[in-house]
């Protein structure tokens, strides 16, 4: 019973890990730089409430990020609040082109599934409509991962060359 309970411990220990692992200092920039991009975290307290992970959630979203609502190396970075290695930048770079492509791609093919059902109906016109819809959805999914792709690539391009700065300890 005393082992059982230990692995259940330490397995919720190594969940949470992550929460506990963010110092308040870390929470409340994250907090405050939500709020200045127009995401509410509610108060600027330096806790990771309800409010304060929807808020990353959103924003996560909007940036074709995970939206796990955790704070993670990407969410720092794109929030401006510690500077991400150039590995780190360039691996977001793929992950927005990866998850921006296969949303376009979805909205592409429903439009294609869409205006094959309007042709066998007959409806010619409605089938270039919806062929359209799914382009321009899709297409628009794609742009703006490329767009977010390019930022984080220039952001490991930046970060490669100049180096974080080292402070003197004398």
């Amino acid at each position: 019973m005393r082992t059982s309970l230990a692995s259940v411990f330490l397995a919720g220990m190594l969940v949470a890990a992550p929460v506990f692992s963010q110092s308040a200092g870390t929470i409340k920039s994250v907090q405050q730089a939500l709020k200045d991009k127009g995401f509410d975290p509610g108060p600027v307290d330096g806790r990771m409430g309800p409010e304060t992970r929807s808020a990353l959630k959103s924003y996560q979203e909007k940036q074709n990020l995970t939206a796990d609502g955790r704070i993670g190396p990407k969410t720092l970075d794109g929030l401006g609040v510690k500077q991400a290695s150039p590995k780190k930048n360039f691996e977001a770079s793929g992950a927005n082109l990866k998850h921006s492509y296969t949303k376009g791609g979805k909205d592409i093919g429903q439009g294609s599934a869409e205006a094959a059902d309007s042709m066998k109906t007959g409806h010619v016109g409605n089938s270039a409509v919806d062929f359209g819809k799914g382009i321009g959805s899709g297409v628009k999914k794609m742009a703006v991962g490329t767009g977010h792709a390019a930022k984080n690539a220039g952001k490991g391009v930046a970060n490669a060359v100049t180096p974080a700065k080292k402070t003197d300890t004398h």
